[in-house]
This record gives C-alpha cells, sequence and structure tokens, in this order.
C-alpha cells in the first residue's frame, strides 16, 4: 500500500467542495470546514465533503471536525489492493475502486474512500482522480434512494458499479477482434497475437480483482443491522450487489473464451508446424529413393562403366528409373492422402 501524495498542478481551490443539505432545501456551500461540527450538530442537516488528493491537513481537519478514528484516517490515506469495508462505532469506512478508460482505451483505476456517518458522508479521492459529476447528477435526479447519508453512499457505489459494464463490454470487443486475428494468415506468421492474448488475460485478471471483493463489501450492507447507516436501503444495496455478480459472470465467460482463444491459437501453430514438418518429409522421402540409384549407378565398378555406356540405358535405365520412382512415390502418397 502506498500513501496518498498530491500531484504536480493539483488545485486546492477545485479538489474541495462541502455542501450542506436540509430536507428538500437547495444545497447550500460551506465555506468555513471550521463550522462542520456546529452544523452536524442538528440531526435534521447533512453534509457531504468531497476531497480529491487530501493533504494532512485535510485528514486532521476530518479527524477534530468529525471525529474520525485514527485508524479510519490511515485506511482513507492508504492505497487498497482490494475494496473493503471496516464499521466503526459512529461511521463506516468502504474503500472502493472505480474504472475509466483513457484516451487509448486502457482501463484507469481509481480509489475511491467513502467515509459515512448519521448525517454526513466524505468521499476522498485519489489520484488519479475520479469524475465525480455523475455521482453528483444522480443524487440531485434520483427519484428513488434516500437523501441521507445512506443514500449517497449507495448511490456512490452504483455509479462505480455501473461503471463496470462498459470496460467488459470494451473487453468483449476486443476479444472480437483477437479471435478475427487468430484466423488471419499473416498474424500467425509472428507472435503478436500470443503476446496480446497474454496482454489481455493478465488485464482481465486485474480487473476481476478490482471487482471481485466488492461483493463482500456489498454483501454486508445489504443486512439489516448496518448501524451507523440507516437499514431501509437494504434491498438496494442488493441490487448493486446483483450488478457486481452480473459483471463478474461476463468477466469470468470472457476469460473463458480467452483461454479458448489461447489454446486455439497454439492448436493452430502446432498443426501449422505439423503441416510443414510433413511436407518436408515428403521431400526428403521423394529424394531417398533417387539418391539410392544414383549412388548405385555412380559405383566405379569396371564392368558396370564398360557395359552400361548406350545412350538407350543412360535414358531407360537411368533416367527412367527415377521417374517412375517420382510417379509410384505421388500415386502412394495421394492414395495415403498425405498431401
Amino acid at each position: 500500500m502506498r500513501p496518498l501524495i498530491e500531484s504536480p498542478g493539483y488545485n486546492r481551490d477545485r479538489a474541495l467542495r462541502c455542501n450542506v443539505y436540509r430536507g428538500n432545501e437547495a444545497p447550500s456551500a460551506l465555506e468555513d470546514l471550521s463550522r462542520i461540527s456546529d452544523v452536524l450538530a442538528h440531526p435534521e442537516t447533512f453534509v457531504w465533503l468531497d476531497i480529491a488528493q487530501p493533504s494532512e491537513d485535510d485528514f486532521a481537519m476530518l479527524q477534530h471536525e468529525f471525529g474520525i478514528h485514527p485508524i479510519a484516517i490511515e485506511d482513507a490515506t492508504l492505497w487498497h489492493e482490494r475494496p473493503k469495508i471496516e464499521f466503526f462505532e459512529t461511521f463506516a469506512v468502504v474503500i472502493a475502486h472505480a474504472v475509466t478508460v483513457d484516451a487509448n482505451a486502457e482501463p484507469i483505476t481509481h480509489e475511491i474512500a467513502v467515509l459515512a456517518g448519521a448525517n454526513y458522508v466524505v468521499t476522498l479521492r485519489a489520484f488519479p482522480i475520479y469524475p465525480i459529476d455523475e455521482i453528483d447528477r444522480r443524487r440531485r435526479t434520483s427519484i428513488t434512494a434516500s437523501k441521507d447519508a445512506t443514500g449517497l453512499v449507495y448511490i456512490v457505489l452504483d455509479t462505480i458499479v455501473d461503471g463496470y459494464f462498459p470496460i467488459t463490454e470494451r473487453y468483449d470487443a476486443r476479444l472480437v477482434r483477437l479471435e478475427s486475428q487468430l484466423f488471419d494468415e499473416a498474424e500467425q506468421l509472428n507472435e503478436r497475437t500470443e503476446r496480446e492474448i497474454f496482454r489481455f488475460k493478465r488485464s482481465l485478471v486485474v480487473f476481476r480483482s478490482l471487482v471481485a471483493p466488492m461483493r463482500e463489501v456489498l454483501s454486508r450492507l445489504t443486512h439489516s443491522s448496518i448501524a451507523p447507516l440507516q437499514p431501509g436501503l437494504g434491498p438496494y444495496f442488493r441490487d448493486v450487489h446483483d450488478h457486481v455478480l452480473r459483471v463478474l459472470e461476463q468477466i469470468d465467460v470472457t476469460r473463458e473464451l480467452v483461454n479458448s482463444t489461447l489454446d486455439t491459437h497454439l492448436a493452430s501453430q502446432s498443426h501449422r508446424q505439423n503441416e510443414v514438418s510433413k511436407q518436408l518429409t515428403v521431400i526428403a522421402t521423394i529424394f531417398l529413393p533417387l539418391t539410392y540409384i544414383t549412388g548405385f549407378f555412380g559405383q566405379n565398378f569396371g564392368w558396370m562403366v564398360n557395359g552400361l555406356g548406350s545412350a538407350e540405358i543412360f535414358w531407360y535405365l537411368g533416367v527412367g528409373s527415377q521417374l517412375l520412382t517420382l510417379v509410384v512415390l505421388f500415386w502412394y502418397f495421394r492414395r495415403r492422402r498425405w498431401f
């Protein structure tokens, strides 16, 4: 695990946002973060604090204003290999990995730490920064999820899991391209296809390692007792859990197809090598009797040198026997279906 550090060009003014929600009223921005604890004293209010690339001062503020346990701060400040969820007395910590694609259609992994209490949610986004616009849009337009902390946790996880489906579709399209390359004769003449298949398998394994732990995270959230979060959204978390299972099924199917593609590729390569070996064997078999005939007549015996000197013997016995041998071998090979 590695600590979160600030990246070059990091803009503090645009990386932190704190909104206060009161019932159905429009959210209001809270500029003075030292007032967060005062706002949280009113149970009817709900605070959403989002920090991208948090600093040490941000962590100190979280501990002071929200009463976040130091262990939870440590969990939120380290890069985790697997998503996880931890429940504390007054809040819960959820670590999730979102996935997007870059300009070259390569997956990019984003870690998001969610600290959720009874009336607040803190989202900490590590570098590379995951865009939060879709989460914000879903919260504003959602008519199903509650407008409290638990509802926001659901929207965050639902947005992250929904982002997995386009990645699986890209893997499916990539697999189709690989299968088409597999039967391209030009591609079979080098190792590019094989290297691409192994890169594909490695990428699938990494992607699955990010998605699979989300089953446990969402499974724990579906239980009726998830204090301090509200238990009423259990069915919503079960729906997200089902989405994760669907993604995993797609990944497993794609992985099986990739393995089959690799087996087919290796089998085709072995078949081509066998064809080449068979052709070389046929050529060697043809020249074997010809070599014997020329060697026999090339023996330096006096009776052979003196007795086999006419043109008829040369053409009929010497050349004719070789041509007859070629015809017999060709007929035999065709009869055996060797070529």
